[in-house]
């Protein structure tokens, strides 16, 4: 379940400039990861009360929140990410916008994401990179507001967690390299940081991208190998010149 306090923290913090930049960004980046997808069912999950997902082919689109807040959108449904009100193998695509980051039980939130996939279903996951100048700016910080307050768990460490659930990793890329500086003057400074490195798609941007697929085994039925009775025929042999006779 979310903690409901690191929750307040990050919606007041996606309010910020900073945050706004970022969020801007992250939207972007899922909206390119939807543009493929097709099918009923998109799950979305993120601490802010109203986190819209738009420009995409699914028919229906849901979000999971912890607790009912003034404000949020129609299509909220109160529930706990480990325990999810889905039946198995119904959700196409499932979003999980920082919320790994700030869950209690990420590992049980991610079972249960796997479990409500369709097979081949998608799963799209924002977070924190640790290794980067947000993780560096992180240890320095008293983890009291958004984002510090924060697990940033590792890109590698997910990718374990993700086998573990039965996922295939199929996509991870790495944005925003730019320092965590809420000016937005000094942030065009270090502007230059961010050109360089996103081509080279280093693992040191403050955000990583990762997509997952559930893969389930295929197996290819077998003939029955029916085999016939076996009936003994004795040999032909030629008559004799005295059975002949006879």
């Amino acid at each position: 379940m979310l903690d409901d306090q690191s929750r307040q923290f990050f919606q007041n913090w996606y309010k910020s400039n900073l945050g706004d930049s970022l969020l801007q960004l992250e939207l972007s980046e899922i909206t390119s990861e939807l543009d493929s997808a097709v099918g009923y069912y998109l799950v979305s999950q993120s601490p802010l009360r109203d986190f819209s997902l738009k420009n995409h082919r699914l028919r229906e689109s849901i979000l999971i929140a912890p607790v009912l807040e003034f404000g949020a959108p129609g299509n909220t449904i109160v529930a706990r990410a480990s325990e999810l009100p889905f039946e198995a193998d119904g959700v196409d695509v499932h979003v999980f916008h920082h919320t790994l980051d700030i869950s209690a039980t990420p590992h049980d939130d991610l079972r249960e994401a796997a479990r409500t996939l369709l097979p081949s279903g998608k799963l799209v996951i924002i977070g924190f990179n640790p290794w980067s100048l947000w993780g560096c700016r992180r240890l320095f910080s008293k983890k009291v507001k958004a984002p510090w307050c924060g697990h940033f768990i590792a890109h590698q460490r997910l990718e374990d967690w993700l086998k573990v659930a039965g996922l295939t990793l199929e996509s991870k890329r790495f944005v925003f390299y730019e320092p965590p500086l809420q000016s937005s003057k000094w942030r065009s400074r270090f502007a230059w940081i961010d050109k360089m490195f996103r081509p080279l798609k280093l693992p040191f941007s403050g955000v990583y991208v990762m997509t997952a697929t559930k893969q389930v085994r295929r197996f290819i039925p077998l003939k029955p190998r029916w085999s016939g009775a076996r009936v003994r025929v004795p040999p032909l042999s030629k008559p004799t010149a005295k059975e002949m006779k006879e």
